[in-house]
């Protein structure tokens, strides 16, 4: 009895999020609404699901798969700000690296009108799988017309990924996104 309970209390917990958009990520990716969950709830830092708004806004399956790898990025706050992670397709899908800041301790955090991006060049495609993140840093200057945007590159290292490569460039801020 108690087994049932549980299953079913943690049915609707599940149910709660698939409405959030875990069943969509589900179909995409070919896991079970039940997986995504799980590897959801195992990038949360709260312990009452019902407190975490975060979103998932990327599950890919496919671009790190030659290496047992899925990819997680997930939404939260506001302003809105990244968590990426990798986890393993071994048993358990235990994390193999996550990252929601940047070296220089700044977050992944859309600002200015710019939101954060996260892609992925393919395994087999130079370079290999490594993930670039780009995320508005803030205006160049008080005046300027443009946005200074770091872009962050990480690398398979082995066991995880590793900062790689680092630069900052330039990018059009429309009037309307211009701090006042």
């Amino acid at each position: 009895m108690r087994f049932a309970l549980t299953l079913l209390f943690v049915s609707s917990l599940v149910a709660q999020h698939a409405d959030n958009g875990e069943a969509k990520w589900a179909d995409a990716s070919g896991l079970s609404v039940e997986t995504v969950h799980r590897l959801w709830r195992s990038i949360s830092h709260f312990a009452d699901e019902r407190d975490d708004d975060s979103q998932i806004v990327l599950l890919d399956t496919q671009s790190l798969a030659a290496r047992n790898q899925w990819l997680m990025v997930t939404a939260a706050g506001l302003p809105t700000c990244l968590t990426i992670t990798v986890f393993s397709k071994a048993a358990g899908n235990p994390q193999l690296w996550s990252e929601a800041s940047t070296p220089d301790g700044n977050r992944f955090c859309e600002t200015v009108g710019i939101k954060p991006e996260v892609t992925v060049s393919k395994v087999g495609i130079k370079p290999e799988g490594r993930i670039l993140v780009k995320a508005p840093i803030g205006m160049h200057s008080a005046h300027a017309s443009h946005a200074d945007v770091a872009e962050y590159e990480y690398a398979w290292a082995g066991k995880t990924y590793t900062l790689y490569y680092q630069e900052v460039r330039l990018q059009f801020v429309p009037p309307s996104e211009r701090p006042k």
